[in-house]
């Protein structure tokens, strides 16, 4: 997914005479004097003068100051959102029909959705995926777009590495979900025990792989050891449903504890009672309820 051409437009349309205030203020090539001159520099130089602009992050205020009277308020509202840039190193791991998904390389890690200019990221960055790279991306009214330039970096994914991505992919996006914006601040929606216990959970793979440190993450709270028996029925849930809907069940309710189904009725009014009659209390908040539909 990419901006509109109308956005690129207007994004370069600020970018550039940026690029050119850089250049001319480090005095890195005299011959740039305008925004097109841009477009016929090399790429090697026109990534040094892009570096030193991310360096000397001053000279977006002094360009502001300087160039005041010729922009708008909205120019300068964009220029001076661009003070919150991130430079750094990205997995590229999933284009999505919205934006590209960028899995930053530093912890803690963040899922950032993505879109690019005029190109899609397809073109810039290839089909095989993940792929890492050295990129900045700036918020875009409110959307976050990445400035066009990457550096790439040749690394081998074997499929127990990408087995690990994906975990990381997960925790990220169960901790902070996808960040799509850079002009609101960003905020756990989940603690990093509890987006790292769901990781772990998400599948019967995981929960064997993990064991042990879901034990451990499981006992250091009662709302870790309430997501724990949930989340381990659910999983459970999905590896029964298929067997029993075979046989003919539909449309029943079952109650799980953990890997076990305990109970199962018509209502779900049915089951809880049947559960409060067979279960000691202290266990009835661990219980998972789930409904089976007909095919």
């Amino acid at each position: 997914m990419q901006l509109p051409e109308s956005e690129a437009d207007y994004f370069f349309s600020l970018f550039k005479p940026l690029l050119v205030y850089t250049s001319h203020k480090f005095q890195i090539n005299p011959g740039i004097k305008n925004p097109e001159d841009i477009e016929k520099n090399s790429f090697e130089e026109t990534v040094k003068i892009r570096g030193m602009l991310y360096q000397n992050p001053q000279l977006f205020d002094s360009f502001l100051e300087e160039k005041a009277e010729s922009l708008s308020r909205e120019d300068i509202a964009m220029i001076e959102s661009w003070k919150d840039f991130i430079l750094g190193r990205f997995l590229v791991f999933r284009y999505l029909k919205k934006h590209t998904i960028f899995l930053n390389a530093d912890k803690p890690h963040k899922v950032y959705g993505v879109l690019s200019l005029y190109s899609p990221f397809e073109d810039i960055v290839g089909s095989t995926l993940p792929r890492l790279a050295e990129t900045v991306l700036l918020p875009f009214k409110d959307k976050i777009v990445s400035d066009g330039i990457f550096q790439f970096f040749n690394i081998y994914v074997d499929s127990n590495i990408r087995r690990g991505l994906k975990e990381i992919y997960e925790e990220a996006k169960t901790r902070f979900g996808i960040i799509t914006s850079l002009t609101t601040s960003i905020t756990e929606v989940e603690t990093a025990d509890v987006a790292k216990l769901k990781t772990y959970l998400k599948s019967q793979t995981n929960l064997e792989k993990h064991w042990n440190e879901i034990q451990f993450l499981k006992n250091k709270s009662s709302e870790l050891k309430h997501i724990y028996y949930q989340e381990v029925a659910k999983v459970y849930a999905k590896k029964y449903s298929e067997g029993w809907q075979e046989i003919g069940l539909n449309n029943v309710w079952f109650a799980l504890f953990e890997a076990m189904p305990i109970a199962s009725g018509k209502t779900q009014t049915d089951v809880e009672r049947v559960v409060k009659q067979i279960l000691p209390n202290p266990q009835h908040k661990f219980v998972y309820y789930f409904y089976l539909k007909g095919k």
